[in-house]
């Protein structure tokens, strides 16, 4: 299993879009509740995101379209975008928002010991 092969120690997930279909939505919901089982079972802490708040962070933009999101995420890693795929752009951007928001837990908590 690729948890027990990268060992990670914390993950962030993307909380579902509520707009989807009734099919994409039970669909999303199966993938969802196997990963959170798999990262539950390893007891890993697992923070979440909404899909705003991702796009807001890698973009500036709550409301930016996937091209948006896969140019800048793109950019910020410094990687040319041969892989046409949004969802792995997508992944990378929740776990670029996950860092950004790691970080600023960080420093704010530096802040208040002062």
């Amino acid at each position: 299993m690729l948890i027990d092969r990268l060992e990670p120690t914390e993950a962030a997930v993307e909380s579902p879009f509520h707009g989807a279909s009734a099919r994409s939505a039970l669909q999303l919901a199966h993938a969802r509740g196997v990963i959170l089982a798999a990262l539950g079972r390893r007891g890993l802490p697992v923070s979440e995101y909404t899909p705003a708040s991702v796009k807001k962070s890698v973009t500036g933009n709550g409301r930016a379209g996937k091209g948006q999101v896969t140019a800048m995420v793109a950019r910020l890693l410094g990687v040319e975008r041969t892989d046409r795929r949004h969802d792995v752009y997508d992944a990378l951007a929740v776990a670029l928002c996950h860092l950004s928001t790691a970080n600023y837990l960080a420093a704010v908590g530096r802040a208040s010991e002062r």
